[in-house]
């Protein structure tokens, strides 16, 4: 007979795993890190957060907003950074931005949709390798950063004689603030990135409650 104590543990673990993948759904469509350029020839009259874009699991995205001053607003659309952004690149050499993740980009509905479906298992299942189930949800965050990072410096050391300026290959910033050329960089986790973190750690409790309740035999 399954005790008071199981049941609420059962309610706990399956409470935070179905808040985890509402929180990974949501992340999917969310801005996980942002990158932004700041130079004297983008003043912030016009560009007041630099030339910024925010990337998405599913893609690279504008990240600028319409100036407005007084409450009067200057354009109907706010300027396309993501093209300013391939223009700078471009100056020292740096391939575009699509050039970057097309194979996670195309795949990330499909991997996103096969953790929601572990997850979902995870509810349910008790059996062999269960603990690969949430496992899947709680890594995305790093596999996130690994594969920023790698594309990072695959960028930074594939230059092309293309460009106005000669920079040598360098490992463009991942975290914090940085220096290339002239511009100053900053890259940062987006609030996308925080909805992945919450739900790793729901799914790491909700590991440890299930592990509990199979140890005691609780199904």
């Amino acid at each position: 007979m399954i005790s008071q104590e199981t049941r609420r543990m059962g309610l706990v673990f399956r409470a935070l795993t179905v808040i985890a993948m509402l929180l990974i759904g949501g992340a999917y469509v969310s801005p996980i890190w942002w990158v932004s350029l700041k130079a004297p020839n983008y003043p912030e009259h016009t560009f007041p957060d630099g030339v910024r874009i925010h990337f998405h699991v599913n893609g690279v995205f504008n990240g600028c907003e319409k100036r407005a001053e007084d409450d009067e607003i200057y354009e109907e659309e706010a300027l396309d950074c993501v093209h300013e952004m391939n223009v700078i690149n471009h100056y020292i050499g740096m391939e575009p931005i699509e050039k970057g993740a097309q194979i996670e980009i195309a795949a990330s509905p499909y991997l996103f949709a096969l953790v929601g479906v572990m997850l979902a298992a995870f509810l349910v299942y008790s059996g062999p390798l269960w603990w690969a189930l949430p496992t899947a949800g709680m890594i995305i965050p790093v596999v996130f950063v690994i594969d920023y990072s790698a594309w990072l410096w695959w960028f930074g050391h594939n230059l092309h004689p293309w460009g106005a300026f000669t920079v040598k290959p360098f490992m463009p910033t991942v975290f914090g603030q940085g220096k290339v050329a002239q511009f100053s960089t900053y890259s940062y986790p987006h609030y996308g990135y925080g909805l992945l973190l919450a739900a790793a750690l729901c799914l790491l409790v909700a590991f440890l409650i299930r592990r509990k309740m199979l140890r005691i035999g609780g199904r």
